[in-house]
């Protein structure tokens, strides 16, 4: 494997090392029930005073869930692709005619 490859993977390990420590401290590490109706939430305090000290905004709000049809929208687009290529080739990865 090459120099940078190496980076690369080893970079890619860490982030995913991050994530699990993540997700662990999440659901581990100041759990209280702040949520809405009463839903657990990790780092509660801190959470708790971030929205405290920004309100809510409902215009943001509406942006906000309106954007995340965006990356749906992008799946949908991909698989539609797919589909088309699997039906006009009978198959997704075309092979080389060596």
């Amino acid at each position: 494997m090459k120099r940078n490859g190496k980076r690369v993977l080893a970079a890619g390990c860490i982030v995913v090392l991050l994530f699990v420590v993540w997700t662990w401290l999440i659901q581990n590490v100041d759990v209280q029930p702040t949520g809405q109706n009463g839903t657990d939430v990790g780092f509660a305090t801190l959470n708790h005073w971030f929205h405290r000290l920004t309100g809510v905004n409902m215009t943001l709000y509406t942006i906000t869930d309106w954007l995340g049809l965006v990356p749906i929208t992008v799946c949908m687009i991909f698989g539609v692709l797919g589909l088309v290529q699997l039906i006009k080739r009978r198959r997704v990865r075309r092979q080389r005619d060596d």
